[in-house]
């Protein structure tokens, strides 16, 4: 015979268990609009028979079951939604941050091509200027005019240049930032690791922790390619790893460490102006080639701790005196060096390889994480490491900022060239006692590190006129003959002609066109994408919250579900009540 009090056992374990189901409803409930937090439900299972052999004999009242345990609090959650979700996060984030600054970027070029403004104002005034004086090369107002409006010209260059360099800084400070929230995440996950594995040695699954967790992957997938997965060491904690290293591993984390060679600025120049000195023994005859070769070696070491230098011998002396470049920029050439900011600037790639912010996993060996190597694929940082070296190769391509400021400083080249070319066939005119002479540079050209005049060093930043045209008017050469000091009317305007002819062919024009249709497509393609990673992420996470959020209707519909199962477990009680009351009462009375 079933026990009675076994009974009343039976009826509490239901009260115990409807009291827990409507305490986590309660909990789901005013949680539903925390970020991160997922729905939760009761596992429960039915209590075996104390007898030990109940499943091999019949079947009886006294074989029945002894109530309801509970035996987790589990997590509604999606595993395989989860994994697409982060990926596509990192997708869709690379994207938007690229589109960003595409975006800021065309702002940037589409206030030149107004009319009438910008770089694009600039080209017409001086085009009409030079009209203005190859009809009246002796006019002092259209010599001044032609003055300014090549100064207000580099001054536009200048202007954009800046703001494109600004760009690219924010860009680079970016990738700081970046490792930084990387750092902090990093830690986060490998604390939680910790406090998860303590409370769930007591057998229960911490779900409130887990959903900290879980929203901390949900960021991080956001910064960078990332993968998880299951410790081996306990199921309670996640490895975490980005293209492949190592970033938390249990409740350790590898700290990212960020690093740029422009703060060593002091000592690549004390080393490289020491290896021009050591040249200069060579060639002095002070020391031997061999002997000079041994010093620059040790101090090529020192050199390799802050960039990657190429040593070569210098061919036109003889092999005896050794160069040092970097990213095909001249450090040292025989017995000169030029400062490192000095001799980068002109070579984007090279300034942007030295004032660029590099990352490494902080490990034994020290791990880069960049594009160039694969590690980086995805996410924020991907974003801002794209634009501010375009691609592994070292190479400019239509994705970074370098590859618009190349293309401006072509332009630059471009015009200070060939305006050049023609100017320096003319003649000055002759005043204030000043004889006509040739060979003049309209606009400067800057020097290279053995003092020769060098085009490919000058840049959108530099670009200006020559000290002699910004000194005087009358330094800007109009004729293709020689003026006389006694007859000032002798001279020509060939010259004046063919400096305005030479915007006949549009090519200033059509450079600042193309690189702007260039930038057009690039962004178009990239909003593109982003919409399309955007939609799915949408998608996706609509899927997530659908299983994992917290639905008011459904979490009140619980409640009086439970409620009913608690009223119902209390009249089971009830029941007993009566029947041991009566069975107490009238045991023993019968026959008195």
């Amino acid at each position: 015979m079933a026990s009675t009090f076994g009974s009343l056992e039976i009826a509490k374990s239901g009260l115990s268990v409807a009291m827990a189901n409507l305490k986590l409803t309660g909990h789901n409930i005013a949680n539903a609009n925390t970020v991160g937090y997922t729905r939760q439900r009761l596992i429960t299972s039915a209590i075996e028979p104390t007898e030990g052999r109940y499943l091999l004999s019949q079947v009886t009242a006294d074989k029945t079951g002894r109530g309801v345990a509970i035996i987790d609090t589990q997590q509604i959650r999606n595993l395989y939604l989860d994994n697409q979700y982060r990926d596509l996060n990192m997708d869709y984030n690379y994207s938007e941050y690229r589109t960003n600054a595409l975006t800021y970027l065309e702002g940037l070029f589409n206030s030149e091509l107004k009319e009438g403004q910008g770089i694009t104002g600039s080209l017409e005034s001086f085009y009409q200027s030079l009209k203005d004086f190859a009809n009246n090369t002796t006019s002092e107002e259209y010599r001044t005019s032609v003055q300014q409006a090549a100064v207000s010209l580099t001054e536009n260059f200048k202007v954009l240049y800046d703001e494109m360099i600004d760009l690219w800084d924010d860009q680079n400070y970016s990738i700081k930032t970046n490792a930084d929230l990387i750092n902090s995440t990093a830690e986060q996950i490998a604390r939680l690791n910790g406090a998860i594995a303590e409370y769930e040695r007591s057998g229960y699954t911490a779900n409130d922790l887990r959903d900290q967790r879980n929203l901390l992957l949900d960021k991080l997938s956001g910064y960078v390619n990332m993968t998880y997965e299951i410790s081996d060491v306990n199921k309670s904690m996640i490895d975490v790893k980005i293209g492949g290293v190592d970033l938390v591993v249990g409740t350790s984390f590898n700290k990212i460490e960020v690093t740029s060679p422009s703060s060593h600025k002091t000592e690549i120049d004390a080393i490289t102006e020491q290896i021009a000195d050591i040249n200069a023994k060579i060639l002095a005859g002070n020391i031997t080639s061999l002997e000079g070769k041994d010093q620059i070696d040790e101090l090529i070491a020192d050199l390799s701790n802050y960039i990657d230098v190429k040593l070569t011998a210098n061919p036109e002396n003889g092999d005896f005196l050794y160069d040092v470049t970097f990213n095909g920029v001249a450090l040292v050439y025989g017995s000169s060096s030029m400062e490192i900011e000095d001799a980068v600037e002109p070579n984007v790639i090279a300034r942007s390889m030295y004032y660029r912010n590099y990352l490494t996993l902080d490990l034994d060996d020290g791990v880069d994480l960049c594009i160039e190597n694969g590690t980086v694929t995805s996410g924020e940082l991907y974003s801002h490491m794209e634009m501010v070296i375009s691609d592994g190769s070292g190479k400019t391509s239509g994705e970074g900022i370098p590859y618009y400021i190349d293309r401006l400083n072509e332009l630059a080249r471009l015009i200070a060239q060939t305006i050049n070319d023609i100017h320096a066939t003319g003649y000055t005119y002759p005043t204030d006692g000043q004889s006509s002479v040739t060979g003049v540079d309209f606009f400067n050209v800057p020097l290279d590190i053995n003092g020769n005049r060098d085009y490919s060093r000058i840049t959108a930043g530099n670009f200006r006129l020559s000290d002699s045209i910004f000194e005087s008017v009358w330094n800007i050469a109009g004729s293709s003959d020689e003026i006389s000091e006694d007859n000032t009317f002798s001279g020509n305007s060939r010259i004046a002609e063919r400096l305005r002819d030479s915007f006949s062919d549009g090519k200033y024009y059509g450079s600042l066109n193309s690189l702007v249709s260039t930038l057009a497509i690039s962004l178009k393609t990239s909003k593109s994408i982003c919409e399309t990673k955007h939609s799915l992420l949408d998608s996706i996470d609509t899927q997530r919250m659908s299983i994992s959020g917290v639905s008011i209707d459904e979490e009140a519909t619980n409640l009086i579900v439970y409620q009913q199962s608690y009223n119902a477990c209390s009249r089971v009680i009830n029941a007993l009540d009566e029947m041991l009351d009566i069975l107490i009462r009238n045991t023993g009375i019968v026959g008195r």
